[in-house]
Formats: structure tokens, C-alpha cells, sequence
């Protein structure tokens, strides 16, 4: 495998858990903490772990990877907004890894990765990135997808994906598959002079 970044750090809160893993020439040091809600407070202690586990500086990183879901909302926005800033202190490009990727990478035996979604439905997705909403009613048919692994697989399939040289990674940004439940209004302010 060519490496992309010979010192990357990945992080994920798009589950119910905080997920750290620094890639470092090849080798893979992480950290996770499995947490329903409260990733925002305990996100930088588990990437110091990580930074521990690993001896190494945050200045010796050069690349910043996050999931960017599809997951859970709140968690997904927690990821990025700490990613960007991270990188944004620390001068260095940041990407993103999607759900599909990260459950696929290092599988040979499924093309497929199913996450869970809303009303007994999946997302469905590929390792090179396409991805679709679909309602599975025959529970034979999900055997033939690949699960969501744990947070440490996960966290360090992330890392390694990201480190891949052969993989493209994609944009700093949420990846919503299904539309809003909810959209903003807008109204027309009248200024009274």
C-alpha cells in the first residue's frame, strides 16, 4: 500500500462512541470510548490517548481525517467541528471518510455495507463512495451486506482508508443521504424606518 500521509490523525463521532486513531507509518494507535451522548466533552481526551499511545506531537501530523456520517446528526457535527478546528490550528488539510468506506475497507468478501436508518430501513453503500436509501423488507437479503463494525475496527479502518493512496477521500462535510425532517423557515423582515 502507498501511503498518503505518513502521520495522519482520524476521528469519528458519527455512532455511540468517540473514536480516535493516529496512523503512523503504517502502524495504527487508537482510542474509543462506546457513549450514547457527551461526545463533544470527552472528544480531545480520547484524541490525547490516542496522541499518547502513539508518542508523537500534534505537530507531526499532516492530514486530518473525520467521519462524515451517514450517522447520528448531533455526533457527525461535534467530528467536523473539532476537525476543522484541530486543523485550522495546526495549518494541515483536512477530509473526510464516509460510513461505507470505513465499514468496507479491508473486507474481500462483501461490496456492500449497510448502516441503519430511520423506519426499519438501511443506507446502502459503496466503498468507492455511491451510496442509496432503501427499504429492505426481506431480512434474508441483509445478510449479504457488510455491518457497521465496532468503534475500534471502525475508527482504525478509517485511519488505514485514509492513509490508502489508492482511495479518494471526500470533502469536510456532513453526507446526508435522507432529506430534513424539518426545513427553516425563511420570512421576509420589513425594517421600519
Amino acid at each position: 500500500m502507498g501511503y498518503r500521509s505518513n502521520c495522519l490523525l482520524a476521528i469519528d463521532t458519527s455512532a455511540a462512541h468517540c473514536a480516535a486513531a493516529i496512523f503512523l507509518n503504517g502502524e495504527i494507535f487508537s482510542s474509543v470510548r462506546e457513549m450514547k451522548k457527551g461526545q463533544a466533552e470527552k472528544l480531545f481526551e480520547v484524541v490525547e490517548e490516542t496522541f499518547k499511545a502513539a508518542n508523537i506531537e500534534k505537530s507531526q501530523i499532516d492530514l486530518i481525517l473525520v467521519g462524515i456520517g451517514p450517522g447520528n446528526f448531533t455526533g457527525i457535527r461535534i467530528g467536523l467541528a473539532a476537525a476543522k478546528g484541530l486543523a485550522l490550528s495546526l495549518k494541515i488539510k483536512i477530509a473526510g471518510v464516509n460510513s461505507f468506506q470505513a465499514s468496507l475497507y479491508g473486507q474481500t468478501t462483501r461490496k456492500i455495507a449497510k448502516i441503519n436508518a430511520p423506519q426499519n430501513s438501511y443506507y446502502l453503500g459503496a466503498i468507492n463512495g455511491d451510496f442509496e436509501p432503501r427499504l429492505v423488507e426481506d431480512n434474508h437479503t441483509l445478510n449479504e451486506f457488510a455491518n457497521r463494525p465496532g468503534g475500534k475496527e471502525f475508527i482504525e479502518n478509517m485511519a488505514k482508508f485514509g492513509a490508502d493512496i489508492k482511495y479518494s477521500l471526500s470533502q469536510p462535510a456532513p453526507l446526508y443521504i435522507k432529506t430534513p425532517d424539518a426545513h427553516t423557515r425563511t420570512q421576509k423582515i420589513s425594517i421600519i424606518k
